[in-house]
């Protein structure tokens, strides 16, 4: 028994400590960043990144969702009828204000996603790109009400790195057919904020956001690594947990939507870190690209083979400084 249980108890060490002997360097990390164990659930293994340094950026950054809700921040039609991929988002606010490539805008002539990450600076009005998601409809007012969701990681890589609206327009379709949802208008709507993408989603939130929620280290995670059947598909990483955590639930949402199209493979075999690193390194080898530039930050992507990656520069931070957000998502 005792032999028994003492290999019981190493595999258990290795598995809780599985980063430990590689180091955040090998894994395409920042220093003082650690990959855990997966958590798994179905055909998705989610692997939590924590951070242990404290950020070199202390700016107190605001989300979409937050500045909508606030009547701080403004998403709006261009004036004289508008334009189908660009929107004018204007910051009211003190706080700069951080919008990820996939969330969703609710309202104007037709629900949208933003088609870049960036950052608008406080008091600042900007035109950003975009893509429909709602085919069927160009009528309505000028302004959006909310920023609900983010669209799932396939929908996001047609956006924000092929940007082609017919891709968007496609894959939107293809999943609103494959999960049950058929509004007269072809949004995305219903799978970002209706039943029908509750239906879907809600094993995963209770699977894995439940054990994410509970892990020890839970206030320390800047980013997630997400698997499905054994093949890594997306790496999303900020340079601090309270960003992490306002982007969290929106971001998980859009990985386990991907993940759901994927009938599960019982002989998928969970990646190792290493994989994580060798992911990462196909779009960080690759020169990167400046697609975006405000007065406080540049975004710029690197196209990999198999893997896009795009990041949000700070302008006034440290050239060793982590990206304020950088994401991986392999192309398919």
């Amino acid at each position: 028994m005792r032999p028994m249980l003492l290999a019981s108890l190493v595999a258990l060490g290795a598995a809780l400590g599985l980063a430990r002997d590689t180091s955040a360097d090998e894994l395409g990390l920042s220093p003082g960043q650690r990959l855990l164990a997966p958590i798994t659930y179905k055909q998705l293994a989610l692997f939590p990144i924590v951070q242990t340094a404290v950020s070199v950026d202390k700016t107190q950054y605001m989300t979409l969702s937050e500045g909508l809700k606030q009547k701080v921040v403004t998403v709006a039609e261009l004036a004289g009828g508008g334009s189908v991929n660009t929107l004018m988002v204007t910051n009211k606010s003190v706080r700069p204000l951080l919008i990820l490539g996939g969330e969703v805008v609710l309202g104007g002539q037709q629900d949208r996603i933003l088609g870049q990450d960036t950052i608008v600076p406080a008091h600042e009005q900007m035109r950003v790109q975009v893509f429909c998601v709602e085919h069927g409809r160009w009528s309505g007012g000028r302004q959006f009400s909310a920023a609900q969701g983010m669209a799932d990681t396939k929908i996001r890589m047609r956006a924000k790195y092929r940007a082609d609206q017919s891709q968007v327009w496609a894959e939107v379709a293809k999943k609103n057919a494959m999960h049950g949802a058929a509004p007269s208008t072809g949004t995305y709507r219903n799978l970002a904020t209706g039943d029908e993408g509750k239906k879907t989603l809600d094993p995963f939130r209770s699977n894995i956001g439940g054990a994410l929620g509970k892990l020890p280290e839970k206030d320390k995670v800047v980013g997630v690594v997400a698997a499905v059947n054994g093949r890594i598909t997306s790496v999303e990483l900020f340079d601090k947990p309270e960003l992490f955590a306002a982007y969290r639930d929106k971001l998980l949402d859009s990985i386990y939507m991907g993940a759901a199209d994927s009938p599960v493979d019982d002989k998928a075999v969970v990646p190792k870190p290493a994989d994580v690193g060798a992911f990462m390194k196909k779009a960080k080898v690759a020169p990167p690209r400046k697609v975006g530039e405000t007065t406080a930050a540049t975004t710029e992507e690197q196209d990999g083979e198999g893997v896009k990656g795009s990041s949000v520069k700070v302008k006034s931070a440290p050239a060793a400084a982590a990206p304020v957000y950088e994401s991986y998502q392999a192309d398919e």
